[in-house]
């Protein structure tokens, strides 16, 4: 069915935007200046604040903090395409070549997986920060403020 009229973004959707924006830059600017360590404290931070504000309003704290993260830290796929040029600009068998890039692969659905893992966590703790905090984690639905 073809959604007609202007886009909806949910509360998940506002939260992970809100994190995952926040987190951008500094994950763009670790990227570009040492792509050999980078730590990928910044989008964990922005999952934990995702997860924080939707648990506030009831939601779902682990899916906000994974698609933060995704959002947050999709700059270190970045460092993929340097890689794949330097797998392939060195001098080995067509074989050797091939399985390299089949690591390589692997490797960054790796990353993707533990940005994603990271992120889940990292917005789950955010929830239970609000928890803790006081916030039950059920929807306001009477009306009431």
């Amino acid at each position: 069915m073809v959604q007609v009229g202007p886009l909806r973004v949910t509360e998940s959707w506002k939260y992970a935007l809100f994190g995952g924006l926040l987190a951008l830059p500094f994950t763009v600017l670790e990227v570009l200046q040492s792509p050999e360590s980078i730590t990928l404290e910044m989008f964990v931070g922005g999952s934990v604040l995702a997860g924080y504000l939707i648990k506030r309003d009831g939601g779902n704290s682990t899916v906000t903090g994974l698609r933060s993260a995704l959002i947050g830290g999709f700059p270190v796929i970045w460092i993929l395409p340097e890689m794949l040029r330097t797998v392939v600009n060195i001098s080995n068998p067509p074989w050797f070549q091939a399985v390299s890039v089949l690591i390589l692969f692997v490797f960054g659905g790796l990353v993707i997986a533990l940005l994603a893992v990271l992120g889940a966590l990292a917005g789950r703790f955010g929830g239970w920060i609000a928890e803790w905090r006081g916030y039950g984690g059920l929807a306001n639905t009477d009306g009431s403020a």
